[in-house]
C-alpha cells in the first residue's frame, strides 16, 4: 500500500513538473498566450488579393484572430520564398496572433501562417502528405493557387471590396 502511494505521488510530481515546464514544439508557440485580448472582429469571408507580376489569386479568409491581424496589416508587399516545391512563402513584418489551432494537413489553395517565421504560405502543389511545420490556417483560394508555382519576386497582398475591386487601404 505504501509503495502504491509513493508511485502515485511521484507520478503526480512528474506530471506537474512537465506541465510547469511546457513544451518546446513549434505547435504550441503562443498557443496559450492569455495576454492577448479575447475579443476581435471576425473577418470570415473577407477576400484578399495576392498579386505578382504575372498572376492574381483571390483568397477567402477564415474566422481566425490571425486572419483578422493580417487584414489589419494590409496592404503589404513582401518577397516570395520558394518552400520545397509545394508552397510560396512570404515573411511578415510582424507576428500575427498564434492562439489558433495548428495543422500539418493542407490542400492546394490553402493559405496559412507559421508563427516562428513569421511567414505566410500559399500551397500550390500537393506533392507531400502534410506540411513540414505546423501552420495556422488563414483561408483558401478556390482557384489560381497553382499559378504561384512559377512566380518569384515581389508579392502584394491587399483587400478586395465586396464588388470585387481592390480597396485603397494605404
Amino acid at each position: 500500500m505504501t509503495r502504491r502511494i509513493v508511485i502515485v505521488a511521484l507520478s503526480l510530481i512528474l506530471i506537474c513538473s512537465l506541465a510547469a515546464c511546457g513544451t518546446t514544439g513549434q505547435q504550441d508557440t503562443g498557443a496559450l498566450d492569455v495576454s492577448e485580448n479575447n475579443s476581435y472582429e471576425s473577418v470570415e469571408g473577407t477576400q484578399i488579393k495576392m498579386i505578382t507580376e504575372n498572376t492574381e489569386v483571390v483568397i477567402t479568409l477564415n474566422d481566425s484572430r490571425a486572419a483578422a491581424d493580417l487584414v489589419a496589416m494590409l496592404p503589404l508587399e513582401m518577397t516570395l520564398i520558394e518552400r520545397n516545391s509545394f508552397a510560396k512563402g512570404m515573411t511578415l513584418p510582424e507576428h500575427l496572433s498564434a492562439i489558433e489551432e495548428t495543422t500539418r494537413e493542407y490542400e492546394i489553395g490553402d493559405f496559412g501562417y507559421w508563427n516562428a517565421g513569421p511567414d505566410l504560405a500559399i500551397f500550390y502543389d500537393d506533392i507531400y502528405e502534410q506540411t513540414i511545420v505546423e501552420v495556422i490556417p488563414l483561408g483558401h483560394a478556390e482557384t489560381g493557387a497553382e499559378t504561384m508555382a512559377k512566380e518569384a519576386g515581389t508579392v502584394r497582398l491587399e483587400l478586395v471590396n465586396k464588388e470585387g475591386e481592390q480597396t485603397e487601404n494605404e
